[in-house]
């Protein structure tokens, strides 16, 4: 018998037969059941007959038998290895222990990804980028790849397997050395065999889709002494803040740095809300209640305020309004303080076309630019404040000589600060400590030239003046005791000196000052932490508040501190 196709192999009594020697069974590999009782592998091909349904017999031999390629059979059963391993898997019946089967049937398949498929408003940071397999892995070749918007875009980082991608058991995760951008698509690939199952055998197939970062919102952070609830904390306490806290809310847009322990803030909805110290009337609630929460001020058409025991605004239709306390004739109505003494709802000062650039100080001075570039004054003239050549006080708006004024700013005992659109620094009033900048102590009843050209409009006060000019550069004069001038000393400087550094960008007060990267940077008082360093130890030289902020949007720039930053 050479050849035999046949289901079943059986004698004529319905024995298994004996087959001769030198049989060749090739041909049976589609038998539904081969039942033999002896083959013997030294005479007889067996090959091909391990896709039968069912095989059952006995191959007897004094030497290992053999059943295909790289298939043995021996004393511990049926011995799968190498390629033999093909094929066998799809066998309906197999028979032996399986002992060194490895991979049969088997698949990498993800349970959970991390950010999920085509997730939105994913964190900027920390939110963990990975996969939680069905099993056990390991790493096998490639990068996992976090690019821009989709397969084809920018590359942000590659991330090799076998290096900055960590495995733990089943799961690996990825962390970008960088944070994401906010609202921006990210497309992140796991390529084909960059992991495998523990035995390296299997590989994952590999994935890639796409996730949504969220937008940013900024956050209104203030910080320093909090006697009156100026820092609108939550709940209120009355405790200073050596370090930032958020003021409620994400709709801010302007933050009022007021004079004194009165504040306030613009919504990105028009509407000014104020808070704290409330005294004199000047949160301009027709009531003398302190606020440690914000309230709103009557209105939508606000453009620019500064509050402080006087508080002051201008509208969107060029009209000047003013409340709070009238000492000096500071509420510009032409009445004195006997005759009007407080008043705790906005009235408006007489004039049209008033700017946005105004100033005023706590001791009663105030100074507005009006559109075509003049500057008018009222209320405490005792030090020469309101530069008329004389010491009279007055409570209606006089006009300084000039029509190029570009941006003003004054402080207590009426220290005053003044650009011209041509890069000129002018400075009037009290001269102690050289607060004035004119290399003498004498003070001023009209404006005087502070040495100099290119000086920006952003200046600032107090008893110590801090001014950028339009190279980045930022300079200081007047009293010294606390630091103030950040110059790593306690020495009174009566004409300008420079502080290290090239890219200022603005002043917040005389206290903090960013630059054009966006780092915030404090010194001089800070026993009520004004500086915002997390202490309460005066500084005579910049350290850096945490954080990256912006105070473009700081208005009054008064004695309050606070400024935005992404959340």
């Amino acid at each position: 018998m050479s050849d035999v196709s046949v289901d079943i192999i059986k004698n004529r009594s319905g024995e298994a037969p004996d087959l001769p020697s030198g049989a060749n069974l090739s041909g049976v590999s589609t038998a539904a059941t081969l039942q033999v009782t002896n083959l013997n592998p030294t005479h007889i091909n067996a090959s091909g007959v391990t896709t039968a349904t069912t095989f059952s017999g006995s191959f007897k031999s004094t030497s290992t038998p053999t059943l295909g390629l790289g298939v043995t059979i021996n004393s511990s059963g049926l011995n799968i290895s190498g390629v033999a391993t093909a094929g066998i898997v799809s066998a309906t019946t197999l028979y032996g222990d399986g002992s060194n089967l490895t991979g049969v049937a088997m698949s990498i398949a993800p349970i959970s990804y991390t950010p999920l498929v085509n997730a939105g408003d994913i964190e900027l940071t920390g939110i963990g980028i990975g996969i939680t397999f069905t099993q056990r892995i390991k790493a096998g070749s490639g990068n996992v790849t976090l690019r821009l918007v989709s397969a084809g875009g920018t590359v942000v980082e590659n991330f090799g397997v076998g290096s900055s991608v960590t495995i733990n058991q089943n799961q690996i995760s990825i962390t970008p050395t960088a944070d994401l951008a906010a609202d921006t698509v990210y497309h992140l690939s796991y390529p084909s065999g960059a992991f495998t199952n523990t035995g390296g055998d299997v590989s994952y197939v590999g994935t890639a889709y796409t996730f949504d970062t969220r937008s940013l919102v900024s956050g209104l952070f203030s910080w320093g002494e909090d006697e009156a609830g100026q820092i609108a904390s939550v709940p209120y306490t009355g405790d200073n803040y050596s370090s930032p806290v958020q003021i409620p809310g994400t709709t801010w847009s302007k933050y009022i740095s007021g004079n004194g322990k009165a504040m306030g803030g613009f919504k990105t909805d028009g509407t000014l809300w104020v808070w704290g110290d409330n005294q004199y009337g000047e949160l301009g609630q027709n009531n003398r209640t302190q606020r440690s929460s914000p309230v709103q001020l009557p209105g939508t058409t606000w453009s620019s305020v500064n509050t402080g025991q006087r508080s002051q605004g201008v509208k969107t239709d060029g009209t000047f309004w003013t409340w709070g306390f009238n000492n000096y004739g500071a509420l510009g109505q032409n009445q004195s303080h006997d005759s009007l003494p407080a008043v705790s709802s906005p009235v408006q000062v007489p004039g049209t076309n008033w700017s946005t650039n105004f100033a005023s100080s706590q001791s009663y001075a105030t100074l507005v630019i009006k559109t075509n570039g003049e500057l008018w004054v009222w209320g405490n003239n005792t030090k020469g404040g309101l530069a008329q050549n004389n010491l009279t006080n007055y409570s209606s708006p006089v006009q300084i000589p000039g029509t190029t004024w570009a941006a003003v700013e004054v402080s207590w005992n009426a220290i005053v600060r003044a650009t011209k659109t041509d890069g000129t620094l002018w400075s009037w009033g009290y001269n102690g400590k050289g607060a004035l900048g004119l290399n003498d102590t004498a003070d001023r009843s009209s404006p005087t030239q502070v040495p100099g050209t290119s000086w920006s409009t952003d200046i600032r006060k107090l008893g110590t003046t801090m001014a950028i000019r339009t190279d980045g550069t930022m300079w200081g004069w007047g009293q010294n005791h606390r630091g103030n001038l950040a110059q790593n000393n306690a020495v009174d400087y009566s004409s300008p000196v420079q502080v290290p550094g090239t890219n200022w960008q603005y002043l917040l007060t005389n206290l903090n000052a960013s630059k054009t990267d966006g780092t915030l940077w404090g010194w001089g008082q800070n026993d009520a932490g004004q500086v915002g360093d997390n202490t309460s130890i005066w500084k005579s030289s910049p350290v850096q508040v945490p954080g990256t902020w912006d105070i473009s949007n700081v208005i009054g720039k008064g004695g309050g501190q606070g400024a935005f930053k992404d959340i």
